[in-house]
């Protein structure tokens, strides 16, 4: 499957720039007419498309290295670009070809995995329109369009989410013409679209619906429908890279999707070859082995408000800390998180890197988790995710009281044993105990959903003057560029975000 995401690569460089000295869409892609050709063909095909998608997106790039800038995990190793995304101060993205491939996979992992994703979307489309059926119109091509749709709305999304802009290509995108880049609000609009309209298609088919794409896991109408509208929540309600942008919030689109969510937890099985998720680094004890991921020291602080934001730096001089194991109200310190004594980081690569304790809830909770790489689920969009979504967007639309109700009967209060919050609690609280449970009790599920929540909360922060549940780091890149590769071959100079020159990581340079 890594293989069919360079081919496809390859193909969209090409499509990127134009071919204007190509005379048909199938010579663009000329492996299309090879490989559909029977009805059976769009289910293989679109499988592919499924798996571009999961791992350009939830594989260990790009989600571990922006869990790394965005204070969630402590990772001072080199691989998949944490170390450099972890400097303090940060350091811009070098968005350059002559860098390592693990470095730029960081954006060309999440860029191309779901381009590849869309394209594999769209050759189906088109199959579909010039006659290759596998039941003449029936619910199972049905299921497949309405499939596509999705396979589209969720790839657009994550580009939305990740990138300062993207390639918007359809199934009737003249592919012998220059495509422009579109703005990410844009992309995220392109996405809710599609998703509602997989939604849409997929209502009237009933209970002769299939969806099976995401490893393990058969959906129903009702349930794929249900996930559609979470995704679109999600995407409306991250889309923001400041806090200022946040204020754009659509909250009432937000609620409205999020009331039509998931009532199940999504996660696909891993099975050790084609699917497996960043979440074998993050876990205490995976199939990787206990050497990855710490829990991030502002983290700590948040289950603890005695603890430092900030590891002290005790070869630089600084005092070490009065204790080391944590105390909490939360019940979730004891049930979720694995003290360790020694950390086996390198002192010399930034002790704020460190902390003592690990992610161990997918060893406690054998339904939660498996090891994120050969067993068991990988939990990417819980249903507790969906309603505290419909939670902050209770509390922004003024209807505090239904905000009250959903945090009070969540796991803040069945797992965490903390105490119900009242009417008397103000805005600032209830919206500060809602990110608290966003960053707690969904840590290891949706990739990225730290960073993605950090950059809209709250300023940027001096690194050494972070708090536990405020915004990113200054000079933390707060989206990413299209990769070099990709706009050298648009003859276009590539170009970056973040480090000293774009403190907001904003601003490309």
């Amino acid at each position: 499957m890594k293989i069919y995401i360079k081919i496809s690569l390859v193909a969209l460089l090409a499509i990127s720039v134009g071919c204007k000295d190509l005379e048909t869409v199938n010579d663009n892609n000329p492996s299309r007419n090879a490989v559909l050709a029977v009805g059976t063909d769009l289910i293989a095909v679109l499988n592919g498309g499924y798996i571009a998608y999961w791992q350009g997106i939830h594989d260990d790039h790009p989600a571990m290295a922006l869990s790394i800038t965005s204070d969630t995990y402590g990772v001072s190793w080199g691989n998949f670009a944490g170390r450099r995304m972890g400097e303090e101060p940060r350091a811009a993205y070098n968005n350059r070809s002559s860098e390592s491939a693990d470095y730029k996979q960081m954006v060309e992992d999440p860029w191309f995995g779901t381009l590849s994703a869309v394209s594999s979307a769209n050759d189906v489309l088109i199959a579909i329109q010039e006659g290759i059926t596998i039941d003449n119109g029936g619910p199972q091509d049905q299921s497949i369009i309405a499939a596509c749709h999705f396979l589209r709305g969720v790839s657009w999304g994550y580009l939305g989410m990740l990138f300062d802009q993207s390639l918007l290509v359809d199934e009737k995108t003249d592919l012998e013409q220059q495509i422009s880049f579109t703005p990410y609000q844009q992309v995220i609009d392109a996405a809710i679209s599609e998703l509602e309209m997989a939604a849409s298609l997929a209502a009237p088919i009933g209970e002769n619906f299939t969806f099976n794409f995401f490893n393990g896991l058969s959906l129903s109408a009702e349930q794929f429908i249900q996930l559609a509208h979470s995704y679109s929540a999600r995407f409306l309600m991250q889309w923001p890279r400041t806090e200022d942008e946040a204020g754009q919030i659509d909250w009432a689109a937000v609620l409205s999707h999020a009331e039509q969510g998931i009532t199940y937890d999504f996660a696909p099985i891993a099975d050790g070859n084609f699917w497996d998720s960043y979440q074998k680094f993050a876990y205490a004890t995976t199939g990787q082995g206990p050497f990855w991921a710490y829990l991030d020291q502002r983290l700590v602080a948040a289950l603890d408000p005695s603890q430092p934001t900030r590891y002290p730096e005790v070869s630089m001089g600084e005092t070490p800390l009065q204790d080391s194991v944590a105390v909490s109200d939360d019940a979730r310190l004891a049930s979720d998180f694995v003290f360790v004594g020694n950390i086996n980081l390198p002192i010399d690569r930034g002790e704020w890197h460190f902390s003592h304790y690990r992610h161990n809830r997918n060893v406690v909770d054998p339904t939660f988790a498996g090891d994120g790489a050969s067993s068991g689920p990988m939990p990417v969009f819980r249903q507790e995710d969906n309603e505290l979504i419909k939670a902050e967007a209770l509390l922004n639309l003024n209807r505090m009281d239904e905000a009250l109700a959903i945090l009070n009967a969540g796991a803040r209060v069945t797992r965490g044993q903390l105490p119900p919050l009242d009417m008397s609690a103000t805005f600032d609280e209830v919206e500060e105990a809602i990110i608290y449970e966003r960053a707690i009790e969904l840590l290891g599920t949706a990739p990225m959903g730290l960073y993605f929540d950090r950059r809209r909360i709250g300023p940027r922060l001096p690194f050494d003057q972070v708090d536990a549940l405020g915004g990113l780091q200054l000079q933390t890149p707060a989206q990413l560029p299209v990769p070099a590769d990709e706009m050298e071959v648009r003859e276009e100079i590539p170009y970056n975000f973040g480090g000293a020159q774009d403190p907001n990581g904003v601003s490309r340079f």
